[in-house]
């Protein structure tokens, strides 16, 4: 969720800064052959038959197969010398399973989010340790609409949704301050004030970005608790910020707050 500045026409366009994928990364594509050929055996395989079915020399299969232990992707069983899929592989598709669970939980509620106040209503997920991600978006009835994303991703502490993020990591020092950090703030912040706002956020059960993310545009964002009590989404408003002076935040973050309570009930564990 990486914004450009914001284009005034019909419509604001903030868009993914990343281009479009033009090289392949030969190490990539052959630790994927080796997940998917272990995926398909019936039974585990040793070092000349993973090496064969990738078609690259053992030497290479063995770097790419021990960064893939590393990774727990793949397990390795030091007598019989052979390879299958490790419990990462379970983790990750539990994960994705969970996110877009999420996605299509959230997006009627987004509709009716948009609808109702006549912004862009948004959901956000953490995509890792450092970065956040645009999940689910529904745009108003209106002409002027904010455009976004899907699957953009940017670090952890930006805008609205990266204070309330923020608010439930259990983080040292140096790590908030090396995120925070790697923001790209067009209206610059500092960290006491922003740290003072993150504890607003938390205490207040909300978050509000004006105009420090993106130019002209102010953000709202509630959490969106996990059945294990973890805030892993969020979900919010996206507003030309003259707009959103003329509404009524008070309605907007309540009904925030109960759609996300809803969402929360229904989130599988």
């Amino acid at each position: 969720m990486r914004f450009n500045q914001v284009d005034m026409d019909d419509s604001i366009n903030l868009k993914n800064e990343t281009g479009p994928s033009v090289k392949r990364v030969p190490a990539v594509k052959r630790a994927v052959a080796l997940l998917w050929e272990l995926s398909d055996r019936a039974a585990p395989m040793n070092l000349s038959q993973a090496s064969r079915a990738v078609g690259v020399i053992p030497s290479t299969c063995l770097h790419i197969l021990r960064e893939l232990v590393s990774a727990r992707l793949v397990s390795y069983d030091s007598n019989s010398k052979t390879y299958q899929l490790g419990s990462g592989i379970h983790d990750l598709a539990k994960s994705a399973l969970k996110i877009n669970h999420f996605s299509e939980l959230v997006k009627p509620r987004l509709q009716k989010i948009a609808d109702a106040f006549n912004m862009t209503a948004t959901a956000t997920s953490k995509a890792d340790d450092q970065h956040l991600a645009l999940t689910a978006f529904a745009n108003p009835p209106s002409s002027i609409s904010i455009r976004v994303s899907l699957g953009g991703r940017a670090p952890l502490f930006s805008g609205a949704a990266g204070r309330i993020f923020a608010a439930y990591e259990d983080m040292t020092e140096k790590e908030i301050r090396q995120i925070f950090n790697q923001v790209n703030w067009v209206e610059p912040i500092t960290l006491t004030k922003w740290t003072s706002q993150v504890q607003e956020a938390k205490r207040k059960g909300y978050a509000i970005d004006q105009e420090e993310f993106m130019v002209g545009v102010s953000a709202i964002a509630v959490p969106v608790f996990s059945p294990e009590n973890h805030v892993s989404h969020t979900i919010g408003v996206l507003a030309i910020n003259s707009q959103l002076k003329k509404t009524n935040r008070v309605e907007i973050i309540n009904f925030l707050k109960e759609t996300a309570q809803d969402i929360s009930l229904k989130l599988i564990r």
